[in-house]
């Protein structure tokens, strides 16, 4: 399994374990988001990731996530394309000691199985590492 494909099984086993809405809170620091109030979608392409939420609590409420598995393709950074905010994110050149937790979640994608895990426990919880040392085993 390559590492875009980990992140795409990762967050789509969190999804289906039905604890997708408490890791976007987590993950994207949203104070109020219940279950009924946004719209989650992850687009598997060649060499990269798409997430995209829409929300109905936030000023910025379309927001596209794309994790580039391509080195060197995309500056990371936010963009305003139209209403939509976009993040793109050239997910090697993310380095170790950022503490933004998309950031830290990319990071995380590019590391070896073993030091993946000791990386993970700086800023998962326990069911998501868990989640993480069952598709990586």
């Amino acid at each position: 399994m390559n590492k875009k494909d980990l992140l795409v099984r990762f967050i789509n086993t969190i999804k289906r374990k039905k604890i997708l809405t408490e890791f976007i809170k987590f993950l994207f620091d949203y104070d109020f988001l219940s279950d009924y109030n946004y719209i989650f979608r992850i687009v598997d392409s060649d060499n990269k990731v798409i997430i995209d939420i829409y929300d109905n609590i936030s000023d910025n409420r379309f927001n596209r996530y794309i994790f580039d598995y391509v080195r060197g393709r995309v500056n990371t950074g936010i963009f305003k394309e139209g209403n939509v905010f976009v993040t793109y994110i050239d997910v090697f050149s993310i380095e170790n000691d950022n503490k933004n937790k998309l950031y830290m979640l990319a990071y995380l994608t590019t590391l070896d199985n073993d030091k993946m895990l000791e990386f993970a426990k700086t800023f998962l919880d326990n069911k998501y590492i868990n989640i993480l040392k069952d598709i990586i085993k």
